[in-house]
């Protein structure tokens, strides 16, 4: 076995020198796509209570029920292909 000598404890300089990268999530992320690919991009909604138990309302009353997630997806298609047409 091989005998080296402990290591020097590093300077808070040299430490912060050192650099680093800011975690993923905190760091925003903009890449120019073509248009053909689809990227999908985190969005927060503040959905009001009432408003989000209407929407599990008619999520379930569906068969097979879609997840929260995609009505909500379908919603947007269906405005905004109704808002085109105009």
């Amino acid at each position: 076995m091989a005998i080296a000598r402990k290591p020097k404890p590093k300077t808070i300089d040299e430490f912060i020198e050192e650099g680093g990268s800011a975690p993923a999530a905190i760091v925003p992320t903009v890449t120019r796509v073509a248009r053909t690919e689809k990227v999908e991009q985190p969005v927060k909604l503040r959905v009001p209570a009432d408003l989000l138990a209407r929407i599990d309302e008619a999520v379930a009353d569906r068969r097979p029920s879609p997840s929260r997630h995609n009505w909500i997806l379908e919603a947007i298609y269906e405005k905004l292909d109704r808002d085109s047409h105009c």
